[in-house]
């Protein structure tokens, strides 16, 4: 056998079992995919036998894969620690963050974050990783990511993440400037868009996943309305929310903050249903992965940062 010589092998070994293949492995470990194979290659060139069997889709270890891979994450372990006790002894946070975020977020409130941050702690790099709602849990379960904005709902793939509240925002209408809604006085009631077919955010989720405005609108009291909301439209882009509207397509309904960071030109935006209909966002981890010293150092600047504009800032939990 020969002998292991590089810890970025260990690193990609484990990259391609966690991420479950090569090309998800190398989005994992920012490499290209040839680098991931050149590394598994080489440490299964170190230990003299194969680790992945390549025959199945996807990849699975071998009995020599399986015995080696608690000794790899083992090893990876240790250098971290150490790293983070000779870091904390020097009084340095270096190393390597990937934030996940979705896009009113990413526009909002993550250049002031990032700003702060690259100030107080350069030897850091930081990779923002943009994703839908639910794509972000998941990448945070799998390791892709260390730290996630997202909003609280829907609440779908969240169970064992840990998260902090950090700011509500109301819903808004999206609509055109001579629409009948232009005339009621604000915040306008979400039983005034009942009558309207509507375009909200959720498209690539399915209608079975109910975001915010999903479930203010399923809430309402519909006696004597005679009718019920219809969802007309759903996207996953503010942008393209406000473009259907402009349209003619329907009435828009979503986040304040995604309208705030969106160009509304040509429509009239208004705040729609109370505070408590609309979205609370918060940042998420996952607290059965090890959380390195810089992600634990960005954590502290996120939870310090002040909320956007046109939101209101959600207090520190007390204890007890």
């Amino acid at each position: 056998m020969g002998r292991v010589e590089n810890l970025d092998w260990l690193e990609t070994f484990v990259a391609v079992v966690d991420s479950g293949g090569f090309s998800a492995a190398a989005e994992s470990v920012h490499r290209s995919q040839s680098r991931v194979s050149s590394h598994v290659a080489s440490l299964e060139q170190a230990l003299g036998a194969r680790l992945f069997d390549r025959r199945h889709r996807p990849v699975v270890l071998t009995d020599v894969g399986e015995a080696f891979l608690p000794h790899a994450r083992a090893v990876l372990a240790d250098i971290d620690r150490a790293q983070a006790e000779v870091d904390a002894v020097l009084g340095v946070v270096r190393g390597h963050v990937v934030l996940g975020s979705y896009p009113s977020a990413s526009a909002a409130f993550v250049p002031g974050v990032l700003s702060a941050f690259t100030a107080r702690h350069p030897q850091v790099s930081v990779d923002l990783s943009e994703r839908t709602t639910l794509d972000l849990s998941g990448a945070l379960e799998s390791g892709q990511i260390h730290l996630a904005l997202r909003p609280l709902a829907p609440h779908d793939h969240t169970d064992g993440l840990a998260f902090r509240a950090l700011w509500r925002e109301p819903l808004v209408a999206v609509f055109p400037p001579d629409h009948p809604l232009a005339e009621l006085p604000t915040p306008l009631p979400l039983t005034a868009l009942v009558a309207h077919p509507l375009v909200t955010i959720g498209g690539s989720a399915g209608r079975d996943v109910r975001y915010e405005a999903h479930v203010a609108l399923s809430q309402l009291d519909l006696q004597g309305l005679g009718t019920s909301p219809r969802i007309a439209w759903q996207t996953d882009q503010p942008q393209t929310l406000v473009n259907f509207v402009r349209t003619g397509l329907g009435v828009g309904i979503t986040n304040a903050l995604a309208m705030a960071v969106s160009d509304t030109t040509g429509v009239a935006v208004a705040e729609v249903g109370e505070l408590g209909d609309g979205r609370t966002a918060g940042v998420f981890w996952n607290p059965h992965r090890d959380t390195p010293l810089a992600a634990r150092a960005l954590l502290e600047t996120i939870l310090a940062s002040p909320a956007p504009p046109g939101t209101v800032a959600v207090p520190p939990r007390q204890p007890g």
